[in-house]
């Protein structure tokens, strides 16, 4: 039997934990390479495809370098301007959404059991609250806090500290739910709240970061740890 946890509030990170991140960064790159390399036979569409997937570090990579790099992997000459290929980043992916199962139905038993939900993620204001938007999940949270909105990032505790005083909650009483090791699971520890990991994505497997509650590798999973 799970030990329960007395919290009042879950919060969540986004990308890995409530949407694989790669799974959407694949249906960008499909839009974006239909959009600026039309004529591209599938052997070459598939390679650069694998190209911008392998390149973009897990989506860790900042953009200001990750497209000067593609550009000179592709020996693209007649690129656009380069602030064009970083708005098209920050303004285009977040319109492509690929839920983890159970990730709404886990939000919404959670406030049907009465927790306060909140939503914390790292990136930039524009991308991230476009990728909440998109996912419809928005009005399941009680707060969300983006951290290119107030310049402060995970794990930064400040970010959790914000988060728990908008909706007027102790730290102690939050549940933080993410998969990275450092930027969630030690943030959230650092802060004083109890913590969960999920274990998906790239950070899959890796032994990185403090001890947590308990370790999953579906979201639905939360539920059995909190009454």
């Amino acid at each position: 039997m799970k030990q329960k946890l007395k919290v009042k509030a879950v919060f969540f990170d986004f990308d890995d934990t409530l949407q694989s991140r790669k799974g959407a960064y694949r249906l960008y790159c499909e839009a974006f390479l239909s959009k600026y390399f039309p004529g591209l036979g599938a052997a070459e569409r598939d390679r650069k495809l694998d190209e911008m997937e392998a390149l973009v570090d897990g989506g860790y990579k900042d953009r200001e370098v990750y497209f000067p790099e593609l550009i000179d992997l592709w020996q693209w000459k007649d690129h656009p301007p380069l602030q064009e290929l970083y708005d098209s980043f920050n303004l285009d992916f977040g319109k492509y959404i690929v839920l983890l199962p159970g990730a709404v139905e886990t939000l919404k038993e959670l406030k049907r059991r009465g927790f306060l939900l909140g939503a914390v993620t790292n990136g930039v204001s524009s991308l991230q609250n476009i990728k909440l938007d998109t996912a419809g999940i928005r009005d399941l949270f009680d707060v969300v806090v983006v951290s290119g909105d107030i310049g402060v990032y995970k794990p930064d505790r400040r970010i959790f500290d914000e988060a728990a005083r908008r909706i007027g909650v102790r730290n102690s009483d939050v549940l933080f739910v993410g998969d990275h090791p450092v930027n969630d699971i030690d943030g959230a520890l650092g802060a004083g709240m109890q913590a969960i990991r999920m274990n998906y994505g790239d950070f899959k497997g890796r032994g990185l970061g403090k001890a947590t509650a308990a370790e999953i590798e579906q979201i639905s999973d939360v539920l059995a740890y909190v009454s």
